[in-house]
Order: structure tokens, then C-alpha cells, then sequence
């Protein structure tokens, strides 16, 4: 994306305020770091430095970026620290190359060599030649039979250090008074339905040039994702305890389950939704739609079947999917565990009804999940405004 000596010469002509000076700091010639910051400002497409004859300083767009470099490098300067627990510290920040981050991360997240070099658009003798560069200058095996976990953490660091220098792109061009940058937003079951979407409307209506991502998928794939910077943040059902000290958890309002069956199903003729309750011999010979195990619904779902002193059932469509769960409920005698806020629309239009109150300790933490530290742009800052808004 970046040629990583551009970086540093321009961070360095920022910090100390003259290309003479920052030639002394990071051991270049200052014609070099001139001609480096002079190739990054064609590369970002905005003038980032003011030249007088007392030195140089950082216009706008040049101050704002300056604060996402220095933000990419401190995910290197951590990935030093990665290799420092294992030998010496190695001057990665200073040392290493874009070609070879950039393979390493392709390589962990495709999966071969082969597959990186497609995605990189290069051959893959270049892509083995980066990644053992990179494993020279570390002094550490990057690559055995699978990745190393020291060579995952260090493309998680590198997948950082790029997403930093993405946003840093965005920023400038909220500068000049373009916002037209990307957010990718990871969104668990609940956020489907109309929280996001009415977010995501409002805040295209200020910024319609913006491009917004919505990725579904479980849990424990979104938080991979956000820990290595393919997500901004994630909307949905929080974890107690937190399952990484990498990540913030935003609470913003509690949701509890219910059981939703089709409006016409057996059991619902004079049902009270408000006072009766399903009997247990009722709930055990239900068909159920359920969250896969493991997580927190399934947990909050066994334990209220332990308590009636029935067994976990047998027939069972495990579903993270609410488009699925809907058209399987109005099909069915089944039963589904839901949230009311996810099915709101089919019960006031008889479609569905909740069969009783709200099961017991099934409410759960519902907010926003980001990267511990995590700073928005203006775009997510508008978007992150209107998610939190919602429930003020």
C-alpha cells in the first residue's frame, strides 16, 4: 500500500520539523527523506508538509495523518516486543518492509503461499522470498508445517499497521471535505434486524458518499476479525467475562429471550402472552430452533430446561440465522428462542406470538465490541453516534 521508508521519513520531518534533522535520526541522507516525503504525498494524493526556510511543518491533511502513521508504527514497535520476548530486540519498525508484511499477512489469512501470491497479484517465489526475509531478520521460525503462532501474532500486528494507514487515507480525505471512506461492521444476530439498519440509513443520509460493510457470521470469526482490523467493531450480544484484554465492550441496553411460536400454532389459541406460561409437559414435546451450543442463548436455553426438570431436546434446528428462524416458524409447529426486538415486525402483524414471559436470566448485555484503544474516524465516530443514540 505504503513504501514503509516513506512512512518513517515523513513521521520523522513531522516529529522534528526539518528533512535535515530527521536525515540524523533515522539514518538518511536528507535529499533521500525529502524525496521520500515528497513520493508519499503523490501517494496519498494531498499535500502533507509546508516547506519554508526554517523548515517544514504538517498542513492539515498532513496532521491528521501523521497521527494514524504514528499509530501503525506502534503496532509495529509491539510486534518488536513479540520477537523480543524470544531473542534480542530486532529494529523491526525501522527495518522491515512492506512487501514483507504485507506477504506475511496474506499468507496466514489464505492459508498457503500459493493462494497469497493470487491474492497479492504476484508469484509466489516473491511471496517465499519476503516471508523468509522476514524470518532472517527476526531470528525466529515463522513458518514450519503450519504458521507459528509468533508468525500469526506478528501478521495480526501487520494487519493492524495497515488498517491504522487505511484510515489515515479516510481522514484526509475528511479533510478536504470528502467523506467517503469505509466502515466494516461485524453484526451478531439482534443487530440485523432494525438497530443497525437504522443506523446505517441515518448516517448515509449525512454522508452518502460513505461505503459501509455489514459482515454476519459467528462470534468467534468476527472477534478474529476485528482483533486483525478486517472489522471496526462488532454490534450484538457482549461476552462476561471479556474472551481478549485486546478488545472494549460498550454496554448499551439488556435483552432478554422469549419463546415465539407461529400465531396459529397448537399452543397458541387463548394463550395469554402477559400471564400464562408454557406447562413443561408442553415444552418437551416441542420441536425447537436453537442457538448453536456453546453460546450464551443455548447456555441461558438448557439451564431454564433443567430447572422444569426436563432434558435438553432432541429435536432441534440449530440456526444463527433470523431470515432462516422466521420462514421456519411460520412453516412449522417449532418453536424458536428469540429476542421480541428481533421479531417485533411479525408479532404486531400476527405473524408470531411470544408464548410467556421472558426466560429466567436469559437477559443478556447488548453493545458494541471494538479494539481496545480503538479511534474512529468521523465516519465511524457518526455511525457509533447513532448506534449509541438509539438507546439514550
Amino acid at each position: 500500500m505504503f513504501r514503509h521508508r516513506r512512512l518513517l521519513a515523513f513521521e520523522a520531518v513531522c516529529r522534528y520539523g526539518s528533512a535535515l534533522k530527521a536525515a540524523d535520526h533515522i539514518h538518511m541522507a536528507q535529499p533521500s527523506v525529502t524525496a521520500a516525503v515528497t513520493a508519499l504525498e503523490g501517494d496519498v494524493g494531498a499535500a502533507l508538509c509546508l516547506r519554508t526556510s526554517k523548515g517544514m511543518t504538517a498542513t492539515a491533511e498532513g496532521s491528521v495523518f501523521v497521527g494514524r502513521v504514528r499509530r501503525a508504527l506502534d503496532h509495529l514497535k509491539d510486534a518488536e516486543g513479540l520477537i523480543a520476548a524470544r531473542r534480542t530486540r530486532v529494529p523491526l519498525t525501522r527495518l522491515v518492509t512492506g512487501a514483507q508484511m504485507r506477504a506475511l499477512a496474506a499468507v496466514i489469512q489464505a492459508g498457503s503461499f500459493s493462494e497469497a501470491a493470487r491474492r497479492l497479484d504476484i508469484s509466489q517465489p516473491s511471496v517465499h522470498r519476503s516471508v523468509r526475509e522476514l524470518e532472517t531478520l527476526c531470528g525466529i521460525a515463522l513458518m514450519q508445517d503450519q504458521p507459528t503462532p509468533e508468525a500469526r501474532e506478528l501478521a495480526r500486528h501487520f494487519a493492524l499497521y495497515q488498517a491504522e494507514l487505511q484510515m489515515g487515507l479516510d481522514e484526509i480525505r475528511e479533510v478536504q471535505g470528502r467523506v467517503a471512506g469505509t466502515v466494516t461492521v461485524g453484526a451478531l444476530p439482534l443487530a440485523r434486524s432494525g438497530w443497525l439498519p437504522d443506523a446505517v440509513a441515518a448516517t448515509l443520509a449525512d454522508y452518502p458518499d460513505a461505503r459501509i460493510r455489514i459482515i454476519d457470521g459467528p462470534y468467534e470469526a468476527q472477534l478474529h476479525d476485528l482483533l486483525h482490523g478486517q472489522i471496526d467493531f462488532i454490534l450484538g450480544a457482549l461476552r462476561d467475562p471479556a474472551p481478549s484484554k485486546l478488545i472494549a465492550q460498550s454496554h448499551l441496553f439488556d435483552d432478554p429471550l422469549t419463546i415465539v411460536v407461529r400465531a396459529d400454532h397448537p399452543f397458541a389459541p387463548g394463550f395469554d402472552s402477559d400471564r400464562d406460561k408454557l406447562t413443561p409437559a408442553q415444552l418437551d414435546s416441542l420441536a425447537w430452533i436453537l442457538p448453536r451450543p456453546g453460546t450464551p442463548g443455548r447456555i441461558v436455553f438448557e439451564q431454564f430446561m433443567a430447572n422444569k426438570g426436563l432434558n435438553p431436546p432432541q429435536r432441534v434446528v440449530e440456526c444463527a440465522s433470523l431470515v432462516a428462524a422466521r420462514a421456519l416458524l411460520l412453516r412449522t409447529d417449532m418453536a424458536a428462542l428469540l429476542s421480541a426486538r428481533q421479531v417485533d415486525y411479525e408479532i404486531r402483524q400476527g405473524l408470531l406470538k411470544i408464548m410467556g414471559p421472558p426466560l429466567t436470566g436469559s437477559t443478556r448485555a447488548i453493545g458494541i465490541t471494538t479494539r481496545a484503544g480503538f479511534a474512529p474516524t468521523r465516519l465511524h465516530a457518526s455511525l457509533l453516534k447513532e448506534l449509541s443514540d438509539s438507546f439514550r
